[in-house]
């Protein structure tokens, strides 16, 4: 159970001014979800390996240098719509201070 103090000074992290009302009817929400907490905590979530629907695998592919032609850099180069000498010209997002 959440007391009155604790609410107070959440109020006061939060930068809310709270009535008596308000402070009333959060103590009977936040004891709500912290219950519902509790509940949680005592559930057990531990698998064994036998529990899983499928087995856990992490599928890599070997690097490989991608190469092109000369002629199929220079024709994507010319489909984007702004370039600077060998490359794709993009606005800038991301301001240097």
């Amino acid at each position: 159970m959440i007391t009155t103090t604790e609410l107070e000074h959440l109020a006061t992290l939060s930068r809310i001014k709270l009535t008596e009302e308000d402070k009333q009817s959060f103590q009977k929400e936040f004891d709500s979800i912290l219950g519902y907490v509790d509940q949680l905590k005592k559930v057990d979530v531990s698998m064994d390996a036998e529990g899983r629907v499928g087995a856990v695998k992490n599928v890599m592919r070997p690097d490989e240098a991608v190469t092109t032609s000369a002629e199929d850099r220079e024709r994507l180069l010319n489909a984007a719509p702004q370039r600077e000498g060998d490359f794709v010209a993009v606005k800038k997002i991301i301001a240097q201070d």
